[in-house]
Order: C-alpha cells, then structure tokens, then sequence
C-alpha cells in the first residue's frame, strides 16, 4: 500500500463491535499502577487458599492498601470495594487478563496463578512480569467470555496490542525520534481501526500515523472504535501500561486525548530486543539490562532536593546499611518510600547504600523488612548470598513505616 493510496484508504472492521478491551467493561485506571495491581496481588498471597475475597481478612488488606496509597498520588478507591461487591468481583478482570489469577471459578476463594505466584514471592521482577506481558498478552484476552471471543476467532485474528504498540512507535523512532510518541487519540482513533484487518504492515500503521499529523489522513469515514467513553478509557489503559513500566514517557497535556506517550530511547536496544523475541520469554541478559536502566534513569533524573537528601541521609548513615562500606565516593542515597509515591527527601525516609545494593533495593531484588529482616530475589541470592546478612539493626532515625509500605506495596523499578 503506497502513501498515496492511504490518503483515501478506509480500513474494514472484521466483525461488528470490534474494539481493544484491556480488561473490564467499567476500566479504573488506577488499578494498572504497578503498587495497586501488584499490590493487590502481594496481599492476596497472604490470605491464599484460606480466605475468600469477600472475607473480612481481605478487606482489611484492601483497606490498608487503601490508605498507604492515598498520599501516593494514585486516584483509585479500595477501601470501599470490599466484601461482596469486592474488587476481585468486579474488577478481576485485570488480574485475570495479565494471568495473575485464574479465570476458571473458584468459589469465592482467593487463588493465584503459578505465574501471580512467582510475581508475589518476587521470584519474578516487575521488569520480567512486564516483558512477558508484553509478549504474551493477546486480544482476545483470557478474561474475556466465550461469547466475547467467538467473533475473535471466527474471524481468525489475534492481536499482540501491547508489542504492537511499541513496534508503531519503535518504527517512527526509526523515521524521526521526534515523531516516536502515540497519543491516546492516535491509538483509538488510527491505530484500533486498522488493527482490524489481519496481517496489516507495520509500514501502514507508522504512514498513517504520520499523515494524520500532517493533517492529510481523512478519518471521517472510518469505523469508529471507539465510540463512547469508557471503550477510549479501555484503549487508553494499553498506553497507561507501557508507561507504567517504563518502556514510554508520558507527557502531560491539556485533555487525555492529546497525552504523548514517548518511546523511551533509554533502553531502546532491550525494547528491540524483546519485540524480536520468538519465544515468550526474554533472557536474563535483557531483563537485566532494561531494569539497570530504568532505576538508573529514574536515580539520575533531577529533583530539586536531591543533592540536599543525599548528603543528609550520608551525614546520619555514614556507612552503607547492608555492607558497612564507609567510601563517600562509593554510596549513594536511596529513598524507601520511592519518589515517585510522593516518598519524602528527608533522612528518614533514606538509607545510605553502596552503588551495587542501591539497586538490588531499586529493582525489588533487596527487600528490608520494618524488622531489619533482609531478604534477597532468587537471582540475587547466587551472586551476592554469602556477602549480604539475613539482619540488620535499623538505624533509630529510619521511619519503620515507609519500611512497611514499601515491603507490602512496591516491587522495585
């Protein structure tokens, strides 16, 4: 298909009602943050097998959850989304569509997936379990009816949104890096209409794109996918993923329709890498990379306080928590109750930490329990579980309970 020939093109839906649905009919943006989903999820490990999700031991894991996000700049109500109207009820979806939980019925009772499983023993990173979303969620999703699949499969298509997505804007990255961004209104309105027609270039996607900017795409008679609210709220959630974890930058903007979200050229050689992945898993090697350079990025991006917060945190600390280490040149500050959660640049919400295991903590494979418990991920433990205590005495000035909101809310970068 030629540039020209798109200028007047009109893509066919392949089946009435065709849409991109993340996950529920009711979407609740909050929930896709990572401490809300993964939260949810590390809590329900707790009561697992044992308790239903109408229980009260649930709500009360819920209602925490609930008040340790409301300074952390997350718009999304729990607390009220207990008992039989519980969250899972109606918005299980999300937990179910990301394989987090099973789909089948199980009474009632709170169950995880052996994949929700690993992701809440932390045997799985938060980068991993983004990676492996990202090659592995499909429209139609596991959380969809039968009935809502059927269409789907008659007409023989199977969607990769979220690799589609990053392979669009990877691809006009490769044209012009001031042009790698979708906005929401790019996707619902350009790119779901032409997801509709099976084996469609990624050449038509990025031209069309382009000439929509260039006010020389004619949409008015396209099929409209997106025609109420709530269906561009769903669409919306895909971009809100993949900003989410890390692999694009969103941009604020006057209306949701004309949010950018960039591509992250920071690790742009991993997100290739993943997008040329074959199989449904991606290597270590990958995995490493990309969350090396998301914690580095989000550690070196300015804050106004940050130069103060390190050399307070230096001044109480003196020495790294975990291995003693006294070199100035050699620690750094980390912050327990991220940043980005409205984590305050104050001592005590800091430890002084040697490069190395600032980002172990960073990338979730350190955890510090409020009892100076230490616990290593899996990976870590091979590397690094002769050198690193199973205890540590806090020092007085650190607040226990950022210890507590990070142990039971964050999974690292």
């Amino acid at each position: 298909m030629t540039t020209i020939n798109l200028e007047n093109y009109v893509p066919s839906l392949p089946f009435p009602g065709f849409k991109w649905k993340w996950a529920c009919y009711a979407c609740t943006e909050g929930l896709n943050d990572p401490v809300v989903l993964l939260g949810v999820l590390f809590r329900m490990a707790k009561l697992e097998g044992r308790y239903k999700y109408s229980s009260e031991a649930f709500a009360k894991e819920l209602i925490q959850l609930s008040n340790d996000i409301k300074d952390s700049g997350i718009n999304v109500d729990l607390e009220h989304r207990v008992g039989e109207r519980n969250i899972i009820r109606n918005s299980g979806q999300y937990w179910k569509a990301l394989n987090l939980i099973p789909t089948e019925r199980t009474g009632g009772m709170i169950r995880l997936t052996p994949f929700g499983r690993k992701v809440a023993n932390h045997v799985i990173s938060q980068t991993e379990f983004s990676a492996e979303t990202i090659l592995t969620f499909t429209l139609p999703n596991r959380a969809m009816s039968d009935k809502e699949q059927e269409p789907w499969k008659n007409a023989g298509l199977i969607l990769y949104p979220l690799r589609l997505i990053l392979s669009i804007i990877y691809n006009l990255s490769q044209i012009d890096n001031t042009q790698a961004f979708l906005t929401p209104e790019e996707l619902s309105k350009i790119i779901i209409p032409l997801s509709g027609v099976n084996g469609q270039p990624i050449k038509t996607y990025t031209d069309c794109v382009l000439l929509f900017r260039e006010n020389r795409l004619d949409i008015r008679h396209w099929p409209n996918c997106c025609k109420d609210a709530n269906d561009f709220r769903m669409a919306r959630e895909f971009l809100l993923f993949l900003s989410n974890y890390g692999y694009l930058i969103k941009t604020e903007a006057e209306n949701r329709e004309s949010e950018k979200y960039i591509f992250n050229f920071n690790i742009k050689q991993e997100i290739v890498a993943i997008l040329k992945a074959k199989r449904q898993t991606v290597s270590a090697d990958i995995i490493s990379d990309t969350e090396r350079k998301i914690v580095n990025a989000q550690n070196t991006r300015h804050r106004p306080n940050q130069a103060k917060f390190r050399k307070d945190v230096l001044t109480a600390c003196k020495r790294c928590i975990i291995s003693n280490v006294e070199m100035t040149e050699v620690l750094e500050a980390a912050h327990i109750k991220p940043y980005k959660y409205n984590g305050a640049d104050t001592v005590s919400n800091g430890f002084a930490m040697r490069m190395d295991i600032h980002f172990l903590f960073d990338s979730g494979h350190l955890r510090i329990s409020e009892h100076g418990d230490v616990f290593l991920s899996e990976k870590a433990r091979w590397s690094y579980g002769a050198s690193i205590p199973p205890r540590i005495i806090l020092p007085d000035h650190v607040d226990r309970e950022n210890l507590r909101w990070r142990w039971d809310n964050y999974n690292g970068a």
